[in-house]
């Protein structure tokens, strides 16, 4: 048993039924462990409290229920720890972290604990977010919140790319602008990582006030120490732009996220397209293409339409959130991500989803 002073950490309740039934609860992701063990090892839990070493604890059953009671009790310490409730109450102290690092993500290694289940792979995977490189097309209303809710998470290192001016309609909208920026000549990029470094002193961040078009040179952003793509730029189209970093990104065993709440697509789920594992954005293509294959839209009737459709910053905040979590899971070594889409729908909350499988003839992906 590696743990000397062995603590039953915060985050989970215990719940006895009867005498000798325990329930062990993670308030963080509702998992819930039952264990049937004899009633002394129940009452053990009280003096797991990081003060004693374990081998004291295991002397003082030892002394009431004999050597057969002491090898019980190492053997449920064993088992504690091996599921993540029992741990070194120091932990995080130890963990190699910078101090930054622990003031700030205090509770989120905890719920990585949680998710985990060791310290030591708390500790790795917020290593592993300290260490990304993340290249972000599109900072607008969604790409700014996503930008907000990584650098939350730890994430670091950015290059963020963005060709438009900041308008006034941005204000409300995004995740870092104030009023002045719509009377600067500034654009979206440059902006945002002026304000990330103005609030994060730990940051390397690169601005590039460029659009993403076919002449954008991929290779000169997206080098070979990319840990995660993003796409949120729903200019000229984010099904061609999508399309066009995955055929980049696909080969190259890059991640790419889609994410956006362009149009009536306000409260989208993002598309995370892992090499080899999930759909691409081509097997997506040819997925719509079939199965819209019958509907055939008709020119607009009125051609003086606004420039712009409606949009709720919420909605925006909820896509980035969903997108958030979805590279969360990924970074946590979570790779059973399936492909499809999904939206809320905002009269009445539903969460609408459908699933889409890989293109086995796929021109893009099936090779992998």
């Amino acid at each position: 048993m590696a743990v000397d002073h062995p603590f039953l950490r915060d985050g989970i309740d215990v719940y006895i039924r009867g005498d000798s039934e325990v329930h062990f609860v993670f308030l963080a992701t509702r998992k819930r462990i039952i264990v049937k063990v004899k009633p002394f090892l129940i009452q053990s839990l009280a003096w797991l409290e990081g003060k004693e070493g374990a081998a004291t604890l295991a002397d003082r059953i030892a002394l009431v229920h004999g050597d057969d009671g002491r090898k019980q009790f190492v053997a449920f310490l064993g088992y504690l720890e091996h599921n993540g409730i029992v741990i070194e109450p120091n932990w995080l102290t130890h963990s190699g972290l910078s101090k930054k690092a622990l003031d700030t993500q205090q509770r989120q290694l905890s719920f990585f604990l949680d998710v985990i289940g060791s310290p030591a792979g708390a500790i790795q995977a917020q290593k592993k977010i300290s260490d990304a490189k993340l290249v972000v097309f599109g900072v607008g209303a969604v790409g700014s919140w996503l930008v907000r809710q990584l650098l939350g998470l730890g994430f670091r290192k950015f290059v963020l790319i963005d060709g438009d001016h900041i308008d006034e309609a941005d204000i409300a909208r995004h995740a870092f602008f104030v009023a002045s920026d719509a009377l600067s000549t500034s654009k979206k990029a440059t902006a945002i990582a002026k304000r990330i470094r103005e609030e994060f002193d730990d940051v390397e961040i690169v601005a590039k006030d460029e659009p993403l078009t076919t002449n954008t040179s991929l290779e000169s952003i997206i080098d070979s120490n990319t840990a995660l793509v993003i796409n949120t730029a729903d200019q000229p189209y984010i099904g061609y732009t999508s399309v066009l970093l995955s055929r980049h990104c696909v080969p190259r065993n890059i991640p790419l996220l889609v994410g956006g709440g362009f149009n009536a697509h306000l409260g989208s789920l993002s598309e995370l397209i892992v090499p080899g594992v999930t759909p691409c954005a081509d097997c997506y293509a040819d997925y719509f293409q079939e199965a819209l294959k019958d509907w055939q839209p008709i020119v607009h009737p009125v051609s003086a339409r606004q420039d712009a459709a409606g949009g709720l910053c919420s909605l925006s905040v909820f896509a980035a959130g969903s997108a958030t979590m979805k590279i969360l899971r990924y970074f946590l070594g979570q790779r059973e991500i399936e492909g499809g889409r999904g939206e809320l729908l905002f009269d009445d909350y539903h969460l609408e989803t459908f699933s889409v499988e890989r293109n086995p003839n796929c021109k893009a992906c099936s090779v992998l």
